[in-house]
């Protein structure tokens, strides 16, 4: 064999073992990457469609950023992990409906709940996939517990991938919604 045909065959067992690794993990959705990088604290900026708290026929387009870094916190209960994570967001309303008045408070609060609402299941979505699922941690919340074993034993002995799959979740989120409307 000639050392480019040696070059090749290595790069197509790269490709196959990348292709099984892609295949045994799965795939996000786009919503799920925006939890992914929620959760990561690495989100600079997005837009999310929400169902609309007005007309169940319609959506609203919202411009989402992080108001602040994802608080992710572990503890172990009864031997499982009990994962807490509080998001806070600001938001901005990008599309309107006829008839709508996004400048009145009480229309504001509901779509601020709607928004909460919908960010917090498809974050919940998102941790059950990810554990149950795929049976992988890809948000690295394991760093979290590693305080609660005081050797190194002891956290190989407790096995965090295979115990996250019996991880529960409780997720909270804060979304500030303003109106993107210009007065003049």
């Amino acid at each position: 064999m000639t050392v480019i045909q040696v070059l090749l065959l290595i790069l197509m067992l790269w490709g196959l073992l990348f292709s099984k690794v892609m295949f045994w993990c799965g795939e996000l959705t786009a919503i799920e990457t925006i939890c992914h990088l929620i959760v990561t604290s690495e989100l600079e900026e997005c837009f999310i469609t929400i169902p609309s708290p007005f007309d169940e026929d319609s959506s609203i387009d919202l411009y989402i950023t992080l108001d602040k870094a994802t608080e992710n916190d572990v503890k172990i209960v009864n031997g499982a992990p009990y994962i807490k994570t509080n998001v806070k967001v600001n938001s901005r309303i990008l599309s309107a409906h006829k008839n709508s008045n996004y400048f009145d408070e009480n229309n504001l609060e509901l779509l601020e709940s709607y928004a909460n609402s919908y960010l917090k299941s498809e974050l919940e979505n998102y941790f059950y996939k990810t554990s149950k699922e795929y049976k992988s941690d890809i948000a690295s919340l394991g760093k979290h517990a590693v305080k609660y074993f005081s050797t190194w034993d002891e956290w190989v002995n407790y096995d965090w991938l295979n115990s996250y799959q019996n991880a529960f979740f409780d997720v909270n989120v804060d979304v500030e919604v303003t109106s993107s409307y210009l007065i003049s």
